[in-house]
Order: structure tokens, then C-alpha cells, then sequence
């Protein structure tokens, strides 16, 4: 049985995401990010760096303007993504809201099996259900409703 290759993911491409997500935290700084800043904030080599931002673009973290020639890959960031988001850590994954949903109804059942014994039951019946559906989509939800009381579309 052959050996899995090494992981390239946390070692090289995670840390220009992240970096991208501060450029993306700061506010997209002068429009668009060149790797040879990411290359110069991270101490790496710049064709690592370019090589990291292209699986990130075409794994669907990074929105990017592909300018690859026949000299060689090369990308100018727009943005991160709805993922890219999510997986640096900016905006929450749908799992996480999930878990915090299930804590707060976990709280209201406690809190209400003493003085409400039949809304603890009926709550109890929520987070079964909720729990029976699944956390992606139960994450889903949660942000749906997080996104019309902030008032996005």
C-alpha cells in the first residue's frame, strides 16, 4: 500500500488564506492583492506562494484574475469567496452555527424545565428534529435568518 503524499494544505496554501483574509479584514487594500505581497508578508518563496493561490482559485476559495501565460501561473486576488470566507475563519461555517442553535435551545430547555415543564418538552422535541435534519442545513437556516435581520438580501 503506498504512502499518502505530505500535506500541503496547512503547510502552505492555508497560510497565504489566512493572509488573504487579513488583506480581505482590512478591507481589500488598493483593489486587488499581487502574490508577491503575500509572498513578502509570509517570508515565502514566490512561486510556492503563486502555486498555494492557484489551488486556492481553483478549488473555489479565491476569487481571482487568472493572468497565467505561457511564462507561467500568476494571479491578481479580487476577493475571497462565500468558502474562502468561511474557511479563514471570517465568516462562520454552517456547522458552528448549527452547534451554537443546539446550545441555545439546550440553555431555554434547562432554564424551563423547572418552572415550564411543558415548553422544556416541546423544546426538547425542537432540538430532536433539529438534530434529526443536520447540521449543514439547521447552519443554513441560521444564517438565512442572520443575513434578514442585518438587513442583506
Amino acid at each position: 500500500m503506498s504512502q499518502p503524499l505530505d500535506d500541503i494544505y496547512f503547510s502552505r496554501d492555508f497560510p497565504v488564506l489566512a493572509e488573504i483574509g487579513r488583506w480581505e479584514a482590512a478591507g481589500r487594500i488598493d483593489g486587488f492583492l499581487r502574490p508577491e505581497t503575500i509572498s513578502e508578508n509570509l517570508k515565502r518563496p514566490l512561486e510556492e506562494v503563486i502555486q498555494s493561490i492557484g489551488r486556492l482559485y481553483h478549488s473555489g476559495f479565491v476569487d481571482a484574475a487568472d493572468a497565467t501565460t505561457f511564462g507561467g501561473e500568476d494571479y491578481m486576488i479580487n476577493r475571497l469567496t462565500g468558502a474562502g470566507l468561511q474557511e479563514s475563519g471570517l465568516w462562520p461555517k454552517p456547522a458552528v452555527l448549527s452547534e451554537a442553535l443546539e446550545q441555545a435551545l439546550k440553555r431555554e430547555i434547562q432554564a424551563a424545565e423547572q418552572t415550564d415543564p411543558e415548553r422544556s418538552r416541546k423544546l426538547k422535541m425542537v432540538l430532536d428534529t433539529l438534530a434529526e435534519v443536520g447540521p449543514q442545513v439547521i447552519g443554513r437556516i441560521v444564517e438565512a435568518i442572520l443575513k434578514t435581520y442585518s438587513g442583506q438580501p
